[in-house]
């Protein structure tokens, strides 16, 4: 019983002693909890979403975090006109989709829809992104479907909640008789009851009716879930699609090893109790390797925490719900005859046992939220951190009912004569309890069901992502006695990591394309003595100066860019304090205008005007009429031909003005360059770097206000420069009338 745990915890000092221990697992947990994950993720494409280009592309190529399962992942280019185009080739290169349109495209905009499956999890995925050819993308940013009950995802939660509750019922009536000592007999009806008005025999004869049906049900569900899965990851029910779903990955094997496992323990149950409790433990293991803990790094250590909830739950959860289905009838025909002699023989020794499952399922419950959520704001800000709460609190429901009757109810019903109001209501308290404990887990199937937790899809949108996709790999991280600065040189990005050396400068340059390959362009680091380390990269060394002057040819032509070279070395620590209030301080604003100038190379340019409104609020407008308004997780869009159209916006997460400024993400190397006064007020100069996405930042600082005046972003394919001013002035956004 779950008042049994409280109760036992209350009369037993070894259970606070194993609490205790089990929540210094947790915090331990929580410091190793990991940030690297599995799912087949997109990260960028080329052309890239949102572009307009002047030619029609040879190829579109997309880019995923993991390698693709090339029979299951596919790729369509389609029209304005929702009509599909023909390619003259498809196919999958470990982590990249490719299309290659059979003959030239026509002006307009273009739709590229994709589906994934990872050869690590074998979850699936789908998105879509809009380029323009001569004209305005349709929509431009990436969009990834993120709803758990797309492409008949009501199905497969709901066969997935079936499938928990069978499973846990199944597993709780293998495990707990294994750790209840019942003094001869069953748990559910130990050999105490002799002498009572309780037929123990006929308990015993029901539970084993029950856990057989249970078992066999569980098999069922088990083989259900598999199919639909397979199905939706291949496109369909076939032979072949199922085979390329269960056979190439841990995953998919894990889904055959459940079913085979559950099958194997039905069978063995009557005569090898033992053999089956084993089985039924790799099938939760099955469970744990083939969820979203199986895509998260190290996955063994996720794995078991998953394994561990699993098994403690089966305890707790599943032998609660057993415990009601067996006894229940008997209880209500039974008298108060019946319930005296249940609360005082059945329900202390499952007491003794649920305890540690709860202390368990609690602190390996801690540890997935963080592995899922990765910031706390998820769990209110997103879909799944909602659904998340929601199960939360209905744990926490079950915790309430069981203290109440454990700790108010039980005593009195055992301390005679008992009183009828409080035996009725500790009964109406017990055989609630199964009832939330089912919504629990179709809160946990609904969860299984997401794509992508916030986590894993942070990550796919940040640094970690772009890290997992780098080609060549990651740049190195500055050391603390270097500057990490960058340019644009026409459409190359120059990047230097400089250091002083007494009255000299030196360091590295690296030239890249804009595809972040390494540029074989003519370098010159201008009056230096210089030599080779690789494509693109070469060492320098010159005398000190407030700038290093570096020469690139691009496409015929000479650049001379010109990287700060002056900074405070000391003052690296005063610089992040300085980066953390002014991201704190923006955040905190009610309004904010921002003007954004992006550039890719000379001939190409774009202005956005934007005004920003909290909480979750933004109208832009760009220099070639395009309109846009975002409130949360909806957006309208049109431009200077089309009315407004209402899409979504973001990936699972929405809009929100505290989520826009977001600086401290990038700054593995904060520097401060300058501090100086500009219109009589004084300002620092912050320069910013993060090696894995990569990107470098220059920020403006107001310090009396500790607002961002101006920034300047520059990466492998951009430079953006913008403006922030109209801080805090009133500004009312509207949402567009789209009839």
């Amino acid at each position: 019983m779950c008042g049994s745990v409280f109760l036992a915890l209350r009369r037993r000092r070894g259970g606070l002693r194993l609490l205790g221990a089990l929540s210094v697992a947790g915090a331990a947990g929580l410091l190793v909890a990991p940030a690297a994950f599995g799912h087949a993720a997109f990260v960028g494409s080329a052309p890239e979403p949102g572009a307009r280009l002047k030619r029609s592309p040879q190829r579109v190529v997309l880019t995923f975090t993991e390698p693709l399962n090339r029979s299951l992942s596919r790729a369509t280019l389609v029209g304005v006109d929702g009509r599909e185009r023909d390619v003259a080739a498809r196919g999958v290169d470990n982590r990249r989709l490719i299309l290659k349109p059979k003959a030239g495209l026509d002006r307009g905009a273009y739709r590229v829809r994709w589906h994934t499956v990872s050869t690590e999890d074998g979850h699936a995925l789908e998105g879509s992104f809009s380029f323009g050819l001569r004209a305005p993308a349709a929509g431009g940013e990436h969009q990834l479907e993120q709803s758990p009950l797309a492409r008949s995802g009501w199905l497969r939660v709901a066969l997935r909640g079936l499938f928990y509750v069978a499973v846990l019922l199944f597993a709780a009536g293998l495990l707990v008789p294994l750790l209840v000592r019942a003094g001869g007999g069953s748990w559910l009806a130990p050999a105490a009851l002799e002498g009572s008005p309780v037929d123990g025999s006929a308990v015993r004869a029901r539970e084993r009716e029950v856990v057989a049906d249970l078992g066999w049900l569980a098999v069922g569900l088990a083989a259900a879930v598999t199919l639909v899965e397979a199905a939706d990851a291949a496109g369909g029910v076939s032979v072949q699609g199922l085979t390329d779903f269960l056979l190439a990955n841990a995953s998919g094997v894990a889904r055959v090893v459940l079913v085979c496992s559950l099958l194997l323990a039905v069978l063995v149950a009557s005569r090898r109790c033992r053999l089956a409790a084993a089985l039924v433990a790799v099938a939760l293991a099955g469970i744990a390797t083939s969820g979203h803990a199986s895509s998260a790094d190290p996955r063994a250590l996720t794995v078991a925490n998953d394994w561990l909830h699993l098994m403690a739950g089966a305890v707790w959860l599943g032998g609660l719900g057993l415990l009601v289905l067996v006894w229940w009838p008997l209880l209500r025909h039974g008298g108060s005859a019946a319930r005296q002699a249940a609360a005082a023989h059945v329900l202390p020794g499952f007491g003794r046992v649920a305890l540690p499952a709860f202390a368990v399922v609690t602190t390996t419950g801690l540890v997935s939220l963080v592995v899922q959520l990765g910031h706390l704001d998820a769990l209110w800000s997103t879909g799944y951190g909602q659904v998340l709460l929601v199960k939360i609190s209905l744990v926490g429901l079950l915790a309430t009912a069981s203290a109440l009757h454990a700790w108010r109810l039980r005593p009195r019903l055992l301390d005679p004569p008992p009183r009828a109001s409080a035996e009725r209501l500790h009964w109406r308290l017990v055989r609630s309890e199964p009832l939330v404990g089912v919504a629990v887990l179709a809160a946990v199937a609904l969860l299984v069901a997401f794509p992508l937790p916030p986590r894993q899809l942070a990550a796919a949108d940040g640094a970690l992502a772009a890290q997992a996709a780098c080609d060549p790999c990651p740049l190195p991280r500055p050391a603390a006695d270097e500057l990490p600065v960058a340019e644009q040189a026409g459409s190359q990005l120059v990047a230097g990591w400089l250091r002083r050396d007494g009255s000299q400068l030196a360091g590295t340059v690296r030239v890249s394309d804009l595809r972040g390959q390494p540029s074989r362009a003519p370098i010159a680091v201008v009056g230096s003595r210089q030599s080779g380390c690789g494509v693109g990269c070469h060492r320098f060394r010159v005398p000190a100066a407030a700038t290093l002057r570096v020469g690139v040819r691009d496409h015929g032509r000479r650049f001379v860019v010109e990287l700060p070279a002056q900074w405070h070395p000391r003052a690296s620590a005063r610089a992040r304090r300085l980066l953390q209030s002014a991201q704190a301080s923006m955040r905190r604003l009610h309004s904010v205008r921002q003007t954004e100038a992006v550039t890719s190379g000379p001939g190409s340019y774009a202005r956005t005007d934007y005004r920003l409104q909290a909480p979750d609020r933004m109208a832009l407008q760009t220099d070639l009429g395009v309109q846009t308004v975002i409130a949360g997780e909806r957006r309208w869009f049109r431009t200077r031909d089309t009315a407004w159209q209402r899409t979504s916006y973001g990936s699972g997460i929405g809009f929100s003005l505290r989520r826009w400024f977001r600086w401290t993400t990038y700054a593995q190397s904060v520097r401060l360059l300058d501090r100086r006064t500009e219109a009589g007020r004084p300002v620092a100069e912050l320069a910013l770097m993060d090696p894995a996405t990569p990107v470098w930042m220059r920020l403006v600082i107001d310090e009396r206000t500790n607002r961002v005046l101006r920034e300047r972003i520059i990466s492998k394919s951009h430079l953006t420069s913008s403006r922030y001013f109209g801080f805090g002035r009133p500004t009312r956004i509207e949402i567009p009338d789209v009839g």
